[in-house]
Order: C-alpha cells, then sequence, then structure tokens
C-alpha cells in the first residue's frame, strides 16, 4: 500500500456565514480598529453602523479607491494608515472589500520601523530585502465571492510605474491575516460583472490548484468542490443576484478555491493573464476565465489523478472538460478564445509562460 504523505498550512482563524461581520465589534473587544474599506461602504451604510458600534474604538475609516491593488495606492493610503497604526499600539488593521483592498491591507498591515515607503517598494520589486518590519494584527472581510486573498499569505501588487508595468507579488508568511469572516450577506451589494468576474476568478483558483505540481489529496478535494459549486449556481445568481442562498454558495466556493491554492499557489493560467490585465485593463477573473480551456487542455494525460479531478468537475470524461467549460463560459456572455482578445500569438505566450514561476507550477511544464 503507497502512503501520501503532505503538509497543510493554515492559520487563519476563519469565522463564515451571513451576518458573521455583525459580530465584529464583540470579537474585537477592547482593541481598537483602523478599517481600510472599500468606496461603496459608505453609500451602503457600513460605515455609520461600525462607527454607532465600535465608537472611540474606531482610530480611522480609510476609504480605499476604486481599481487595482497598485503601488502607487499603496503608497499614497500609507501615508495616512501608518501614522495611525504608530499611535495605537496593539491596533487591529481591518479591510472590508474586494481583492484589492483586502491585497492593499496585507501589504499596510506591516510598516517599516522607519516610516518610509520607498524600503516596501523596493523589497516588492525584487531589488532589496525587507526592511524592519512592524506588523499590525490583521482582519480581513471579503465583500466579493473571488480571490481567496482572505485565507492565503499572498497580495498581488501592479506596479504600473514601473516600465514596462509588471505584477508584483508580496509572498511572506506574515501575509497570512489573523482573522477572517467571510459573510456572503456583504456581497450582496456586488454588481453582476464584478459577481461574474470574481467567481471566474474563483473557478481558476480551483482549477489551477487541480492541473499544479504542488496539489495533494485534500486540495484536490476543496478545489473540485469549489470549481463544482461556481458551475452549478453562478449563472442562476446571475439571474437571481439577491438570493443570499446562492450568494453563500459562491462565497463557499471561493473560500474552498483559496484554502486549495493557499496549497498549490496558481499555475499557467495566472501566468498567461497579467499581461492582458496590464495592457488592456481586463478584469483579472476574466484574464484567467479565458485561458482556462487552454490550460485544460494541455494538462490532460500528464497525471491520472489530475486527469480524475478534472473529469470530476463536470461528471464527464477530462478529455470532454474543455469543451464542456468554453460552452458553460459562452453561456456566461463570454468567447473562452484567444481569437476573441485579440491574440494571434497564443501558442507563443504559452510557450513563453511555462517558463515563468506560476507557469512552472503546471503539471505540463518541462
Amino acid at each position: 500500500m503507497t502512503t501520501t504523505h503532505f503538509s497543510w498550512r493554515m492559520p487563519v482563524n476563519v469565522r463564515f456565514g451571513a451576518g458573521c461581520s455583525d459580530g465584529l465589534g464583540e470579537a474585537l473587544g477592547q482593541r481598537s480598529a483602523l478599517v481600510m474599506a472599500f468606496e461603496p461602504a459608505t453609500r451602503l451604510g457600513l460605515e455609520a453602523q461600525w462607527r454607532a458600534e465600535l465608537g472611540d474604538l474606531l482610530v480611522d475609516w480609510v476609504t480605499v479607491p476604486e481599481g487595482l491593488s497598485s503601488l502607487d495606492n499603496a503608497r499614497t493610503l500609507a501615508a495616512r494608515v501608518w501614522p495611525a497604526l504608530a499611535a495605537s499600539p496593539g491596533c487591529v488593521l481591518v479591510a472590508v472589500g474586494g481583492g484589492s483592498t483586502l491585497d492593499l491591507a496585507k501589504v499596510l498591515c506591516c510598516r517599516p520601523a522607519d516610516g518610509r515607503f520607498d524600503g516596501v517598494a523596493m523589497a516588492l520589486r525584487g531589488n532589496a530585502p525587507w526592511p524592519e518590519l512592524l506588523r499590525a494584527p490583521l482582519w480581513l472581510l471579503p465583500t466579493t465571492a473571488g480571490t481567496g486573498s482572505e485565507v492565503t499569505r499572498w497580495a498581488t501588487v501592479w506596479d504600473t510605474e514601473s516600465r514596462p508595468a509588471a505584477k508584483r507579488s508580496l509572498d511572506e508568511a506574515w501575509g497570512y491575516a489573523e482573522r477572517a469572516f467571510v459573510d456572503p450577506a456583504l456581497t450582496l451589494s456586488c454588481p453582476a460583472a464584478v459577481t461574474r468576474d470574481s467567481a471566474l476568478d474563483a473557478l481558476a483558483h480551483a482549477l489551477e490548484s487541480l492541473w499544479n505540481r504542488q496539489a495533494n489529496p485534500l486540495s484536490d478535494r476543496l478545489a473540485v468542490q469549489a470549481a463544482r459549486r461556481v458551475i452549478a449556481y453562478l449563472p442562476d445568481l446571475l439571474a437571481q443576484p439577491q438570493d443570499l442562498g446562492l450568494r453563500t454558495q459562491l462565497s463557499l466556493a471561493a473560500l474552498e478555491a483559496g484554502l486549495a491554492f493557499s496549497q498549490t499557489r496558481t499555475a499557467l493560467a495566472h501566468a498567461l493573464s497579467y499581461e492582458l490585465t496590464l495592457a488592456l485593463g481586463t478584469p483579472h477573473g476574466l484574464a484567467c476565465a479565458l485561458w482556462l480551456p487552454t490550460a485544460w487542455t494541455l494538462a490532460l494525460g500528464r497525471s491520472a489523478r489530475t486527469d480524475a479531478s478534472l473529469g470530476a468537475v463536470f461528471d464527464v470524461p477530462a478529455a470532454e472538460g474543455p469543451a464542456r467549460l468554453r460552452d458553460w463560459l459562452q453561456g456566461l456572455g463570454i468567447d473562452a478564445t484567444p481569437a476573441a482578445f485579440g491574440i494571434t500569438d497564443a501558442d507563443a505566450r504559452v510557450q513563453a509562460a511555462l517558463q515563468s514561476p506560476r507557469g512552472r507550477n503546471f503539471v505540463g511544464a518541462q
């Protein structure tokens, strides 16, 4: 008998369920909090609710501008967040928003001892080691069902200041949050496009975890469950956006996918997606989805376990999966072919992506 050994890394204390974020004040106890919140939080009444609940324990409410989790946005926010954290020892940095807000909070929860942002920028670019950092406790509350950032150690930072622009990654153990509150009710305000593209990101995380060299039996199980949930419930949710039960299914899918790829990292489809987001502004989930049928096709036959897991996503032989996935995406209004996005050199892009750090995670990489 062959025994499979693997390790599981999951330091985040996760609370899940509709309304679970209502217990934030009780969970904080007497600790103070600085909130970084996505822009709609004020309009939706969340700011007024939390100000009333937290009272003097709320050190500051910082609105995060819409858009990418860019290095420039991180620098601007640091000028306000870091002095407030320095003045309130033990203060919890609470981030509520989509993946961009959560990723920015991961960068800002650790402030340099000298208070200067330049050292952080240089470390993210790989030009210098991390400076001495002072870490604030980090609590994350996602308002989208997609990135899984609340349970991973990574943050994506888009460096639009460099030429050419580049995607940077925070990849440190201190990127894990202390606590995560996954409240599907917080996703009810998501517009249709954000709901769709966030769910596509979760689907990409699940599939990328399956065709991954770092996959293990537990990550496979979580990833298959996540992919099946997205496929089963996303079309219905887009037709019934205020259905909390459907929102709960998608939030659970995103959480499962986040737990799965927290062990494996992403792979080929993500490596191929970054250029579309930087060059064309294509939403990240959509940019990943474009490449999923291609990556699935290239993964076929590389591993019996991978084929079995992929077959379980649609309950068909794995070889039928790419066509099934393209049809499903077409039902969402997405033509998942590179040509539909003006890409005429798909094969060359794939070969280049296979040499990247994410591409080398792919089961089909040499």
